[in-house]
């Protein structure tokens, strides 16, 4: 029945509701099949809920990874030029400082309260004024002593540089020259502070890097053949000597200055006393002041509490010296670490740690010896101070310096000063920069002293040379006068004598047999550590029971000495004769060149030379040879390495 009255939609409404509700249910049945509106986000990618585990165990598996990687990418590291901002900003700082506008309570005087001199903060707060160069003190006048040695030919091996100083083959006798000197460390102090009539320094400029030794130069002249002294020429020290001044330049940062200032404090012993070239033979090197009994002026006290300082400082570098091996060098049998060189991280064979425990052993008894006899004079010993880096507390500091480029047979005399931290330097901005004199101060690194005298002369020994210690005159005419001669040659770091008498006519040449155990190392063949081992047993007498290893071949037992120089004449000198209440005859000889000479008995015997050559050939009759592998290098040398360009 047809309704009346009622709208077609109205009458189908329901119709429509049911068919929307059909066709959504429709499509969100198909949506959960042909799209994915559950995923999940994990990361950067979405994941049906299913697999939301799978990809979190992926994602912590690929992390673990990443933890336990031994060497895992790391980022670029930008450089920053942390000098350059420093620089900028402290340009800088004064137009952008920060003014309050009012004091905080009562002004405070910074400058007496760190004792700062000249400095008048009501006419310029920014500058120092009176300013003065540092009065660096002299040292005192040297000594030297003059020495010879046989470089370990293992050092040649660690550095190459010592084959311009020695012979090409073995044996290496190396003459040398020892320069001492004194410096007061309390006399700096006094010019540092402004005490009795120095300027003084404002403590500003120094307290807070402190002061230190930068090295001891020295400088020689060689006497000529008229009697005048040749030109000024610096010394030849040692390669591997730590050489602080080398490592900073003018054109430096301040940065730069003070850690190498922290570098010399920390290895003040090495700076101040470099080592002496290792040597296998020869008298074992002492300070000059010793050799010669010099007590430069110094109390009995003084002397002691230098020794236990010295002392202290090598037992200390002893007690935390680097193990360091000698490793094969290129060609050797093992075939390792081509080159040569030692190894620094190697670890130290039985033999060295032995070797550096009898040395301390040694070190510590004379240690305690110096200790009794200072308590014996009613002193303490002052061990704090023999410890101290710091050179201020200090008045007697020990310097010395090493000269390895003498010629054998000359004579010389040296001068020396000592060199310290420029405690202005890069230091403008305080100084009056409308000053040309005061910032002159501000530009070199380092301070020196003015030179000191000149030493006593030192004869270098020759590597060959004679004596006369006798000549007579002939009873009858047919007979010719004599002579005795002593001829004297340097070989494994000792004069070796043979004594000759000789005519007029008669050449100076001899063959000499030499007495001891002396062998040549190879090595290219076999290792310090394996030619130490193999010289103690030799020194033990235990050597003929075992088997000489490869790369040890014994020394010639003979020796030839010629000089090429021949005696002319002897004659009587009847007022010398006079003079001396004996015969004195004069020797005339010609040396090699053609010239002629004249010797005496009398003046020959009483010449030091004679006195030293001597000394060296009874030594020698009761030298052995020491143990291979001694440090050829100071460890603080790599401290002062020069920077590079």
């Amino acid at each position: 029945m047809k309704l009346k009255g009622v709208n077609p939609i109205a009458q189908h409404i329901e119709k429509v509701v049911l068919g929307l509700t059909v066709l959504i249910f429709l499509a969100v049945i198909s949506m959960q099949f042909v799209t994915s509106p559950n995923n999940v986000k994990a990361g950067s990618r979405e994941v049906a809920p299913d697999q939301i585990y799978n990809e979190l165990a992926s994602t912590a598996s690929a992390l673990q990874s990443q933890i336990s990687d031994n060497s895992p990418s790391l980022p670029e590291v930008q450089s920053v030029a942390l000098l350059d901002r420093y620089n900028n900003a402290f340009a800088s700082s004064a137009d952008n400082a920060t003014k309050l506008p009012a004091a905080l309570g009562d002004g405070f005087d910074i400058a007496q309260a760190l004792d700062i001199t000249g400095f008048d903060p009501t006419s310029h707060s920014d500058v120092i004024a009176n300013i003065e160069p540092l009065q660096v003190p002299e040292t005192s006048t040297p000594i030297a002593a003059s020495a010879w040695g046989t470089l370990d030919p293992y050092a040649v091996i660690e550095v190459p540089e010592y084959a311009n100083f020695v012979p090409a083959a073995q044996p290496f006798d190396l003459p040398t020259v020892s320069i001492e000197a004194n410096f007061s460390g309390s006399t700096l102090r006094d010019v540092l502070e402004g005490n009795d009539g120095y300027p003084g320094v404002p403590r500003l400029f120094w307290v807070s890097t402190g002061m230190a030794v930068m090295g001891l130069e020295v400088e020689r002249q060689e006497l000529q053949a008229d009697g005048s002294w040749g030109s000024t020429q610096p010394i030849t020290m040692p390669p591997g000597t730590p050489l602080p001044t080398g490592a900073v330049t003018k054109d430096d940062g301040l940065v730069r200055l003070n850690e190498i200032i922290a570098s010399a404090q920390d290895s003040s012993h090495q700076v101040m006393q470099p080592s002496y070239p290792p040597t296998i033979s020869g008298p074992a090197w002492i300070p000059p002041s010793e050799l010669l009994d010099d007590d430069q002026g110094l109390t009995e006290t003084q002397r002691l509490q230098r020794q236990l300082t010295r002392l202290t400082a090598e037992l200390d570098q002893l007690n935390n010296a680097g193990n360091r091996q000698t490793s094969r060098p290129s060609g050797g049998r093992s075939g390792k670490n081509p080159g040569g060189a030692r190894d620094p991280g190697s670890a130290p064979t039985r033999f060295n740690r032995d070797r550096n425990k009898e040395r301390i052993d040694f070190v510590e008894d004379q240690i305690d010896k110096i200790k009794e006899e200072l308590e014996a004079l009613g002193v303490e010993a002052d061990t704090d101070a023999a410890a101290s880096t710091d050179i201020l507390n200090q008045d007697a500091i020990q310097l010395w310096a090493h000269d390895i480029g003498v010629k054998p047979g000359a004579t010389y005399r040296y001068r020396t000063r000592v060199v310290l931290n420029n405690p202005y330097f890069r230091k403008g901005p305080y100084l009056d920069e409308t000053d040309d004199a005061q910032q002159a101060l501000t530009v070199e690194p380092f301070s020196r002293g003015d030179w000191s005298d000149w030493s006593d002369e030192v004869a270098v020994g020759a590597k060959e040379f004679f004596f006369v210690t006798e000549a007579s005159q002939p009873i009858s005419g047919a007979d010719l006068p004599q002579a005795k001669v002593e001829l004297y040659s340097m070989y494994y770091g000792y004069y070796r004598r043979s004594s000759m008498n000789i005519e007029p006519g008669q050449p100076l040449a001899a063959n000499l047999r030499v007495s001891g155990d002396f062998v040549l190392f190879d090595t290219g063949a076999l290792e310090a550590d394996e030619a130490a081992e193999y010289i103690e047993k030799l020194n033990n007498d235990d050597a003929a029971d075992t088997d000489t290893p490869t790369g040890i071949s014994t020394a010639p037992d003979r020796l030839s000495i010629n000089l090429d120089t021949f005696l002319v004449q002897i004659a009587s000198d009847p007022v010398a004769a006079l003079r001396a209440d004996q015969q004195v005859s004069t020797l005339i000889f010609r040396l090699p060149d053609g010239t002629l000479i004249q010797r005496s008995p009398i003046e020959d015997r009483s010449t030091t030379l004679y006195e030293q050559a001597q000394s060296s050939s009874s030594q020698a009759a009761r030298s052995s040879l020491r143990p291979t592998g001694q440090p050829a290098r100071s460890p603080a040398a790599d401290l002062f390495l020069p920077i590079e360009p």
